[in-house]
């Protein structure tokens, strides 16, 4: 069977001071260091969290603020092209009325004119038919 002698107590003994040892200097430290790093990443990963929610939120707000000056942009365009278009169209319809006017003055200047002519030569048709007539006869 097994025999117990001293030597087995005092190597129970060493390894058992050895272990509390190796805890007080070696073990305890490390561990320690590991749960200072765990708390540490642990607290880093919550502000990369709470980071990200923020830049999300703040990204939300600015998406939703260039939405809307876009909405507005538009709206700009499109009065200012209808006020162009209105705009064209009353000077388009100005220059026509101003055209017509024109034309209708130059017509009737061009009528008396026509009428002023033909009166001169109907004058000159009976002078001209007098000195044939005189000539001839």
């Amino acid at each position: 069977m097994l025999d117990l002698n001293s030597s087995f107590i005092w190597i129970f003994f060493l390894i058992w001071l050895l272990y509390l040892i190796l805890n007080r200097i070696f073990f305890k430290p490390i561990n320690e260091i590991i749960t200072a790093r765990e708390t540490k990443i642990s607290a880093d990963s919550n502000r990369q969290e709470s980071m990200v929610a923020e830049i999300e939120t703040r990204t939300g707000a600015i998406e939703a603020q260039l939405s809307q000056a876009r909405k507005e942009a538009q709206q700009i365009k499109e009065g200012l092209l209808k006020n162009g278009e209105e705009i064209r169209s009353r000077t388009v319809t100005s220059a026509k009325e101003q055209a017509g006017r024109v034309l209708d003055e130059k017509m009737s200047q061009l009528e008396s004119e026509i009428v002023a002519a033909e009166n001169t030569l109907e004058m000159q048709i009976s002078v001209f038919s007098d000195k044939i007539k005189q000539a001839y006869l």
